[in-house]
Parts: C-alpha cells; sequence; structure tokens
C-alpha cells in the first residue's frame, strides 16, 4: 500500500518534469518572435526616416536653385568704347572678267567662203569676221525684186483704169440727169470708178508688202558678212572655209568668242560685316597670284546694291585698266582684290 502511494506520488512530479522542456521552448520560440517583429518595425520606421530624408534634402536643393535663379546677376564682359577707324582693309577672293564678251553665231545659212580672223586676232568694231554664200538666197532676192515690178505695172495700170472710170462717170452722169442714157448706164459708170478707186489702195498695199519682203531678205544678204560688233580679241574659233553654219542661235554652233580686255571686270562678293561702306569710286588694289609683285590698281564701278539672301553677300565689279593686257579673262582666273571702304559716320 506504501509502495502504491509512493508510486501515485512520484506521478504528478514525473509529470511536471515532463512538460518543463516544452514550456521553456515556447518561451524561447515567443521571444523570436517579438525580436523579429520589432527588427520589421524598425526597418518599417527606418526605410520612412530615408524617404523623408530624401524628399527633404531634395526640396531644400529645389529651394536653393530657385532662389539662386531669383538672384542670379549674369556676369557681362565689357570694354572701353573706342572710335573705329575712318576706313576699312578688306581682303576677298575674286574673279577676273572681260569688259565685254561675246559668242558670234551666224544670222545667214549657208557655206563659209571667208575667214579674215583666227584665235588671238585684234580686230575693230566693224571688220569683218568670216563671208557666208548662199546661192538661193540671191534668187529670193530677184524673185522679190520682181514681184516688186509687177506689182508696181499693176499699180499704174490700175491707174490708167481709174482715170478712164473717171471719165466715163462725169459724162455719163450729165446724160443720166437728162434722160439720154438709162439709170442702170449710169449706176454701172459709178460704180466701176469707186472700183477703180479701191484697186488703188489694194495694189499700193501689195507693194508696201513686197518691199517689206524685199528688205528682209536684203537684210539676210547683209548677214552673209560676219563683222565684229566691238574692238576686241578673237579667243574662240569654231569654223573653217567650207563649214556650214545655220542660223539659229539655239541649236547652231557659235562661229567665235570676242572679248574686249582692255579693260577688266573684277567681280567678288563682299560679306555683310563690310559692305557697308563699299560705293563706287571707292580705291582697290588687284592681286594675281601668278604675278605675286604686280597691283593693279582700280576703282568699285558697279554694286549689286541689295545683299544676297542666301550668301548675305554684296555682289561688287571693279573695274581695272589693262592697256598692256597682263591680265587674261577667265572664269579660272583668281585674284585677291583689296579695297578700302570708307564707313558712314
Amino acid at each position: 500500500m506504501a509502495d502504491r502511494d509512493h508510486r501515485v506520488l512520484e506521478h504528478p512530479e514525473h509529470s511536471r518534469d515532463a512538460q518543463r522542456p516544452s514550456t521553456e521552448h515556447d518561451r524561447h520560440s515567443g521571444s523570436g518572435r517579438r525580436f523579429l517583429g520589432l527588427g520589421a518595425v524598425l526597418l518599417l520606421f527606418g526605410a520612412l526616416a530615408f524617404g523623408v530624408w530624401r524628399h527633404y534634402t531634395r526640396h531644400v536643393e529645389v529651394t536653393v536653385i530657385a532662389e539662386q535663379h531669383h538672384d542670379f546677376v549674369p556676369s557681362v564682359r565689357v570694354a572701353a568704347v573706342r572710335a573705329s577707324a575712318g576706313t576699312m582693309s578688306v581682303t576677298l577672293p575674286a574673279t577676273t572678267n572681260a569688259f565685254q564678251a561675246a559668242d558670234i553665231f551666224a544670222r545667214a545659212s549657208g557655206y563659209i567662203t571667208e575667214r579674215d580672223v583666227d584665235i588671238g586676232s585684234h580686230v575693230k568694231a566693224g571688220d569683218l569676221l568670216a563671208a557666208i554664200t548662199a546661192p538661193e538666197l540671191d534668187h529670193q532676192i530677184a524673185q522679190a525684186e520682181a514681184s516688186l515690178a509687177q506689182a508696181k505695172a499693176s499699180r499704174r495700170q490700175t491707174k490708167a483704169n481709174r482715170e478712164l472710170a473717171r471719165v466715163t462717170w462725169g459724162r455719163d452722169s450729165v446724160l443720166v440727169r437728162q434722160g439720154w442714157a438709162t439709170q442702170q448706164q449710169g449706176d454701172t459708170d459709178r460704180l466701176n470708178y469707186a472700183a477703180q478707186q479701191q484697186a488703188k489702195q489694194v495694189n499700193d498695199a501689195a507693194i508696201r508688202s513686197q518691199e517689206a519682203q524685199l528688205l528682209v531678205l536684203r537684210q539676210q544678204k547683209a548677214y552673209q558678212q560676219v563683222v565684229a560688233p566691238f574692238d576686241g580679241i578673237v579667243t574662240r574659233r569654231n569654223i573653217d572655209i567650207g563649214s556650214l553654219v545655220q542660223a539659229d542661235a539655239t541649236s547652231g554652233t557659235f562661229m567665235f568668242t570676242l572679248t574686249q580686255s582692255d579693260v577688266m571686270r573684277i567681280r567678288l562678293y563682299v560679306p555683310q560685316d563690310a559692305a557697308l561702306g563699299v560705293k563706287p569710286g571707292v580705291d582697290a588694289v588687284v592681286r594675281v597670284p601668278e604675278i605675286p609683285d604686280h597691283a593693279f590698281p582700280g576703282k568699285v564701278a558697279r554694286i549689286a546694291d541689295a545683299l544676297d539672301p542666301a550668301t548675305r553677300t554684296l555682289m561688287t565689279e571693279i573695274d581695272v585698266p589693262n592697256n598692256d593686257g597682263e591680265l587674261s579673262p577667265g572664269p579660272t582666273a583668281r585674284s585677291s582684290s583689296r579695297f578700302h571702304a570708307g564707313r558712314p559716320h
């Protein structure tokens, strides 16, 4: 009995010993969860604090930049004001051109029978360059002259018929009034006289037309003599004796090129900042790279009076005397131009 009681008394203690480890484990588990939750809360508050700090720093930066822009005073470089020079010198590239240049085309069709000039020939205005022959043109002139003579003979005949009709009507008009001639005969004579008067006007118009046609043909005959339009030098020749030329400047080939280079046109384009004082009469000095030791004096002769809107430059031409022929015209000849442009006050 005592042993049973002892076993009964020992049983609760054994039960408590068996439950003690489980209670301690639960206690440690609860403490871990509390520490984990506390860590999560601290991390959340840290992230929130960092976000607030970033927002605040950006707000401060924006405020500072806005204040700087509001109070910004730009720095400007300044210089003492000085009077500009009365003149300015500008050196620019330029192109040399002949004062006059022309391609000589044929105004009459035919064959070249005479050529009096060649490349390099010096000619005067009116000098014969070449002669063209066209036999059919001579026949046309003869035909036109015959037609004109026929029209003049017809006019003389009409004049005689008109005079006869006038006399007849003057005589028959008296007889008609007196009753010795019929009214029909009087009307016939009167209208015949009026018709002869109109025939005279027709003949006069025909004569004028024939005379005009004859003038055209004779002018074409004169065009068979090709002459120089101005004093100059033959720089190109495209024909020879026996060559066929056509009176067509569109599809035809020019016969000669004639240039006048005793005065040269020096063309240059002055930029906008230097174009203000450029005007005719301003002195200029032209230098050509091929002749470095020689300066050619000249004067501004022509300006465009308006800037090119595409390049903002002023087209300017300088006339340079070239009596000795040292300067050669041509688009490939380059020159440098120096001019002194007076600025307005």
